[in-house]
């Protein structure tokens, strides 16, 4: 695009100077972009630059001896041919048994040093990965596909492990080979070698030409199987959707076409690969044929000394040593672009940066209250062009049960969700027990805030694991099991737990499989009452609960000890009337606030019509 853009320029009469600052910029973009995605390679490789560095030269020891076995040979067909003592032979074998046993230790010492540089890089670069993906906010997972990030936590950090271990090690062997093995033919016979090595200034044109064919389509690989493992994700998490609407076959179709589509991209990537060494492996074999002639023909047939039996023999083990340099040099080609290609998608995740950064002087109230201020708040989700708040002003007293109201899409979500900071707030609309949101260190703010969402989330861990996920740390018995008890029984979920084939320590399957919707929401519940919060957040948390236990949860929280601030969302006129006071939104907008009774005597307003089909639903409900 921006070459197609210079050249528009250039038709418009702009000066050369113009354009070619225009290709230095462009230029100097392109190379920073590579050199970013080398880094992440230069990073890990620096960083276990010891053992790389004793692998490397156990590898050139190897690689170094390795030249010795062909001359060696040499010896032993000069010995025969001349008809020398038993005595040299067994020199010969001595020499080399000498070598092989050099050589195994040193390849044991490569092996160890160079391939766990490459384990324990991968193990460091997932925990890098790891660790951002948990310091971003909501945001960027709301607009991320759950496939793509699993594919750059699997296959493109191999790729990036692959390159530091197996494609070092294929690069140096390569390049070691290169450098010892012409030496000793030309020591051998200089004249021969350079006839031998006639085909070797074919090699990095050959490579070069291929590397950006590589990397593309590497690249178009990993993005096709981001798209796979996302559709799979999606599928899994759907498939009572998938099922209910009897659409097996239509998303099998859908996964069938993205795979002849991977498969499809693989094999043009494999040609390319595929290519490569039997290329690079005919030019040596050219190397052979010129061996044979030249030798054979000019040297050996016409008796000149220079050449002897074993000389000629040497050689043709030294161009066989030459073809797996060919060989690897291909293989490192591949795996350095596959590293840098998955270097690219990482980069981008790496260089996303979190919309709720910590505060740089955080500050902790002496007591923590509960108490929250609203003062003209808006909000807006990122990469939307609309208000979903707008100029919420609100006081709520620590200890005060406040309940919110309003349509779908009034805006009720958005403003809990923003009292944990899952999404950024600007500065001075939001205070919690005086002090500005953005100023609280995120693990207190949160430490102190229970939110139960309506989007219920269980791991498929135990009862105890599942509540006690919330507690900061782990205490030793029986307090954690008295803590959990405690947390269950304020959500009416106790004597059922009790109920289940191993209590407590039940195993709930993924995502609380085995459960019904209101023993899940109870049991969420439960997780964020068990670490004491002083502002506790239901955002329909009890919507799948019957009413007697809805009730009955909701007398349970005003009993319990220490509380303190709680605010609920619901479309239930049972859940809110008992509040202090209920805030109705429309649009993100406060449109009233006051108590049931306030709001029910203003006639025809917005919660008196809430009440009103609320309660002809109720009334439906029971005649039922």
């Amino acid at each position: 695009m921006r070459y197609r853009a210079a050249k528009r320029l250039t038709k418009q009469g702009v000066q050369g100077a113009q354009v070619k600052k225009f290709f230095c910029a462009f230029k100097s973009w392109k190379l920073g972009k590579m050199n970013q995605n080398r880094d992440l390679l230069r990073h890990y490789l620096w960083k276990y630059r010891q053992w790389i560095g004793i692998g490397l030269v156990s590898l050139v020891v190897v690689d170094v001896i390795d030249v010795l076995p062909p001359l060696l040979l040499k010896e032993v067909v000069d010995i025969a041919v001349e008809r020398r003592p038993v005595l040299f032979l067994a020199r010969v074998a001595c020499a080399y048994f000498g070598i092989s046993l050099i050589q195994g230790l040193c390849r044991y010492g490569w092996r160890m040093f160079l391939i766990r540089s490459s384990i324990f890089a991968g193990r460091d670069l997932r925990a890098r990965y790891a660790k951002h993906l948990f310091g971003l906010s909501a945001s960027f997972f709301d607009r991320s596909r759950m496939g793509d990030l699993m594919s750059l936590a699997t296959n493109d950090v191999e790729a990036v492990r692959t390159a530091i271990g197996t494609g070092l090690l294929v690069f140096a062997d390569a390049l070691i080979y290169l450098l010892t093995v012409p030496i000793a033919m030309y020591w051998l016979s200089p004249q021969l070698t350079l006839f031998v090595c006639l085909p070797l200034p074919f090699i990095p044109w050959i490579v070069m030409r291929k590397e950006r064919a590589v990397h593309d389509r590497f690249e178009k690989v990993q993005e096709c199987f981001g798209k796979i493992s996302a559709m799979t994700h999606e599928n899994l998490n759907g498939i009572r959707v998938i099922k209910a609407f009897a659409r097996e076959d239509n998303q099998i179709e859908r996964m069938r076409e993205l795979g002849e589509e991977y498969v499809r991209l693989n094999l043009s990537l494999a040609r390319i690969q595929s290519a490569m060494g039997p290329t690079l492996d005919f030019l040596m074999s050219i190397g052979m044929v010129i061996l044979l002639f030249w030798g054979g023909k000019t040297m050996i047939f016409r008796g000149e000394a220079a050449l002897s039996l074993g000389v000629f023999v040497a050689f043709q083990r030294y161009i066989q040593r030459m073809v797996w340099p060919m060989v690897a040099l291909g293989m490192a080609v591949n795996y350095y672009q596959r590293s840098i290609s998955s270097s690219k998608r990482l980069n981008q995740i790496f260089s996303m940066t979190t919309d709720v950064p910590e505060s740089e002087r955080p500050v902790i109230p002496e007591k923590k209250a509960g108490k929250i201020e609203f003062r003209k708040l808006s909000f807006q989700f990122q990469d939307s062009p609309h208000l979903v708040l707008s100029q919420i002003e609100l006081q709520i007293e620590a200890g005060e049960r406040v309940a919110f109201v309003g349509a779908v899409g009034a805006g009720k979500t958005a403003l809990l969700s923003l009292l944990p900071r899952l999404y950024p707030v600007q500065k001075g609309m939001l205070l919690i027990d005086g002090i500005d949101i953005n100023e609280w260190p995120l693990a207190e703010l949160r430490r102190q805030v229970g939110y139960v969402s309506q989007d219920v989330f269980l791991f498929n861990d135990s009862v105890i694991e599942n509540i006690a996920f919330g507690l900061n740390e782990w205490v030793q018995e029986p307090n954690l099991g008295r803590s959990v008890e405690n947390a269950s029984r304020m959500a009416s979920i106790h004597e059922e737990v009790l109920g289940f084939s191993k209590a407590y320590q039940t195993n709930l399957g993924e995502r609380g499989v085995s459960l019904s919707g209101g023993q899940k929401q109870r049991l969420t519940l439960a997780r964020a009452l068990a670490k004491e919060p002083s502002i506790l957040i239901l955002d329909d948390a009890l919507s799948s609960v019957d009413v007697q236990t809805e009730e009955r949860v909701l007398q349970n929280l005003l009993s319990r000890p220490g509380r303190n601030t709680e605010l609920v969302a619901a479309h239930r006129i049972s859940t809110v009337k008992a509040a202090d006071r209920i805030v109705v939104l429309n649009a993100g907008r406060v449109t009233q606030m006051g108590s049931h009774a306030e709001l029910i005597a203003q006639k025809k307003s917005e919660y008196w019509r809430f009440f009103e089909q609320q309660q002809l639903k109720e009334d439906l409900e029971g005649y039922h």
